[in-house]
Formats: structure tokens, C-alpha cells, sequence
């Protein structure tokens, strides 16, 4: 009887660190090292460079249908702070994203003009 309970003892012991080992792996308190979390926060994440990446081409193509670089780039950046507004309803407003938005259209607008014939 007192092997039983010994068994039955350090099964449920065993079985507590299995399902508090899962539990702290599902936990958000857990700290992931920061060479891990970097490209998930940091500049130059994948969705940021997906708004530098996509203000680019529309401005590009803005400029070149248009011919006026700064209409481009406030067309450009209009949407991207549409985007941002409308994405403030799920999420915090992200300025960092709206700086992305910027670069990427600053630098679409700047593309130079095929000459006309």
C-alpha cells in the first residue's frame, strides 16, 4: 500500500511539472531573448518593410502617371495614414509604420521620370 501511494505520489508530481512546463511554455510571461524577438520589433520587421516596400511602388507609379513628385508622395502618405487609422480600430495607431509608409514614399516620388519623345 505505501509503494502504491509512493508510485501514485510521484506520478502526480511528474504529471504537475509536464503540465506546468507546458504552461509556462504557452505563457506570454516567458521572456524570449532578444536576439530571437529583434526582427519581430525591431525597424526593420517584415511588415514594416512591407509598408516602405508598397508606399514605393505606389509613389513610383504616382510620379510617373502624374509627374508631380509631391502629389505623389501626399497621395502616398494619405493612404498610408488611412491604413494606419483603420487598422487603430483593432491595435494601437503606429507612428513607426506611418514613418515607414513615408520613407517608402519619399523615395518612390524621387524616382526619376522616363523622358517623353
Amino acid at each position: 500500500m505505501a509503494v502504491s501511494a509512493a508510485l501514485l505520489g510521484a506520478a502526480s508530481a511528474h504529471a504537475g511539472e509536464i503540465a506546468g512546463s507546458r504552461a509556462d511554455a504557452d505563457s506570454s510571461t516567458v521572456a524570449v531573448p532578444a536576439r530571437v524577438r529583434a526582427w519581430q520589433v525591431g525597424l526593420l520587421r517584415p511588415d514594416r518593410l512591407q509598408h516602405a516596400s508598397l508606399s514605393f511602388t505606389l509613389a513610383a507609379a504616382a510620379n510617373v502617371a502624374t509627374r508631380r513628385p509631391g502629389t505623389a508622395f501626399a497621395f502616398t502618405l494619405s493612404l498610408g495614414l488611412a491604413k494606419e487609422i483603420w487598422d487603430s480600430r483593432h491595435s494601437p495607431f503606429d507612428a513607426t509604420d506611418l514613418a515607414a509608409d513615408a520613407i517608402g514614399a519619399a523615395i518612390g516620388a524621387s524616382v526619376p521620370r522616363p523622358e517623353s519623345r
